[in-house]
C-alpha cells in the first residue's frame, strides 16, 4: 500500500522471511559461520538457539540459499512434538524417499544409499523447532548422524530451536548427543547501533531513496520498544510507514513513532516499556513462572552431577554472603556452573 507512495520496490519490513533482507549483524554472522564450519567438518552437531523473533528462520533460509549456490543439498525439517519412531520417516521423506518402505532397516539402508550416491558434495539437515522434539527423537537423530563414509558423516545435522532446547540438551540423559556438539551459538537481540543499521539496510534493500526521511530520535525509542528483537522492529516499522502513508508524511520522527506505539497499545493491550526499564521488561516478558521453572530445572541438573546436598550448600553460602542477587542472576550463575561441570573442551559455545 505504502510502497508506491515512498518509491519502494517491495515492503522492507514484511514478516515473511526473505534472505535478501538478512542484516549481517555480529550474532547472525556467527550463526552462519558455525553452520558453514560444521558442514566442512562433516561430524557432530551444530546448535543454534534464539528467543522468538530473533531471526532463526531467516538464518535458516539464508543458509539454504547459500548451499544451493554451492550445489550442496540443504534440507529443513520441522514438526511439533516429534517422537522417536517419526524421525526416520520424516528425514527420509525430506530426501524424497517413501516413508512406507517395508521396514525401518530397509528405510535406513535406502537413506544411506541415497546420501552416499546422490549427494557426494555433502548434505546439511537443519532440524527446525528442535525444542519440540522429544529426548528420544533427538537421540534418534544422533544415531542417524553415525552414518559415515571414510570417517566423514554422510549428513551434517544442525539443531535450531528456541531457548528451551538448551534445557533438553543440558539433561544428563542427553550426554552422548551433548558430546557430539562441535559448535553452539545463541542469537542475541540487536544493539541500539545495530537497530539503526538494520532499519537502513532493509530500507536500502527495498530501493529506499531517503523518502521518507527518518529522524535520528526514532531509533532509541524503536530499540526500547522492540528490545532489539528483529520481528518486533519489523512490526513497528511496517506500521510506521503505513502511518506515514495515510498521513502523507515525507518525514517520520519520534512523535510519529510514539503515535504508532500508542495505536498498537490500544489494539493489542501492550505499551512500550517505560524509559530505563529494559531489565524489568525482560523479566516481565519471560514471566515469573517461566523463570522459576528454569531455575528448578537447572538445580535438578546440577544436583544430578554434584548431589542435592552440595547444591543446597552452595545456595546457602550465597544467601549467607548476601550475594544471592535476583533470581535471574542466580539462574545465570547456575547455568555457568552447569556449563563448567559439563565442559568437554571440544565444542565451541557463545
Amino acid at each position: 500500500m505504502y510502497e508506491s507512495f515512498y518509491g519502494l520496490s517491495k515492503r522492507p519490513f514484511a514478516l515473511t522471511p526473505d534472505s535478501v533482507f538478512l542484516f549481517p549483524s555480529a550474532t547472525h554472522r556467527r550463526a552462519l559461520s558455525y553452520l558453514i564450519y560444521g558442514l566442512g567438518q562433516r561430524e557432530g552437531f551444530i546448535v543454534i538457539t534464539g528467543d522468538v523473533g530473533t531471526g532463526k528462520t531467516l538464518t535458516i533460509q539464508t543458509m539454504l540459499d547459500y548451499l544451493a549456490n554451492k550445489q550442496i543439498r540443504g534440507v529443513r525439517i520441522a514438526a511439533a512434538n516429534v517422537g522417536a519412531s517419526e524421525v526416520l520417516p520424516l528425514v527420509a521423506s525430506a530426501f524424497g524417499l517413501s516413508p512406507e518402505i517395508s521396514s525401518k532397516a530397509a528405510l535406513l539402508t535406502e537413506l544411506e544409499r541415497t546420501l552416499l550416491h546422490a549427494y557426494p558434495k555433502g548434505v546439511l539437515l537443519i532440524v527446525d523447532e528442535a525444542q519440540t522434539f522429544s529426548a528420544e527423537a533427538l537421540e534418534e537423530l544422533r544415531l542417524l548422524s553415525n552414518m559415515s563414509m571414510e570417517g566423514r558423516a554422510l549428513m551434517q545435522i544442525s539443531l535450531v530451536g528456541q531457548s528451551d532446547l538448551r534445557e533438553t540438551l543440558d539433561s544428563p540423559r542427553m550426554e552422548q548427543l551433548w558430546q557430539r556438539i562441535i559448535a553452539w551459538h545463541h542469537l542475541q537481540p540487536l544493539s541500539l547501533g545495530e537497530v539503526k543499521d538494520y532499519v537502513q539496510h532493509r530500507l536500502t534493500t527495498a530501493d529506499w531513496n531517503e523518502m521518507p526521511s527518518l529522524e535520528e530520535g526514532i531509533f532509541p525509542l524503536l530499540h526500547e520498544w522492540s528490545q532489539g528483537v528483529p520481528r518486533k522492529i519489523n512490526i513497528l516499522m511496517d506500521r510506521l510507514l503505513l502511518f506515514g502513508y495515510l498521513e502523507e508524511r515525507e518525514q517520520l520522527g519520534r512523535a510519529e513513532l510514539q503515535a504508532v506505539i500508542d495505536e498498537l497499545g490500544q489494539e493489542f493491550g501492550r505499551r512500550a516499556p517505560p524509559a530505563g526499564a529494559a531489565e524489568a521488561g525482560k523479566a516481565s516478558a519471560e514471566g515469573a513462572e517461566e523463570i522459576g521453572r528454569r531455575f528448578a530445572a537447572l538445580e535438578r541438573n546440577v544436583a544430578e552431577l554434584l548431589g542435592p546436598a552440595q547444591v543446597q550448600e552452595l545456595l546457602e553460602q550465597e544467601e549467607e554472603s548476601g550475594d544471592a542477587g535476583t533470581l535471574l542472576t542466580r539462574i545465570d550463575r547456575m547455568e555457568k556452573l552447569l556449563g563448567q561441570l559439563r565442559q568437554k573442551g571440544r565444542w565451541l559455545r557463545s
